[in-house]
């Protein structure tokens, strides 16, 4: 586990947006080359891209960040959830006698949890 410790702050440190499943030993990360994702093995930091076919280990990744200081943006998921809750709340705050507001609050966390269920339930 502890090599999965350093693999995963070498994307907190350099702020790459990155999906954890620890289910499954992989790390989602942008691809160094392409606009999509790449795959990780948590436990022996070797990444690939289907896309590109490009790949590696940690010790490119570390090069890349010495040479190109960024990676590209990766959707996260719940990063955006969580973005979505903070901007109805702060319209709910603003606009407190709104009722759509709060019905449209409700309906977003209804959906939401409609897919994390059925998400889950197929895998």
């Amino acid at each position: 586990m502890s090599r999965e410790y350093v693999y995963l702050s070498f994307f907190k440190e350099n702020k790459v947006d990155y999906i954890y499943r620890p289910d499954l030993s992989i790390i989602e990360f942008p691809c160094t080359d392409c606009q999509n994702a790449a795959i990780m093995c948590s436990q022996t930091s070797y990444w690939k891209c289907e896309n590109c076919n490009q790949g590696g280990n940690i010790l490119r990744l570390i090069e890349f960040v010495k040479c190109n200081g960024k990676f590209r943006r990766l959707y996260v998921p719940k990063k955006e959830q969580k973005i979505i809750f903070q901007l109805v709340e702060r319209l709910l705050k603003k606009y407190p006698d709104e009722p759509g507001l709060s019905k449209i609050n409700s309906k977003v966390r209804e959906l939401i949890k409609y897919y994390e269920e059925n998400t889950v339930s197929q895998k």
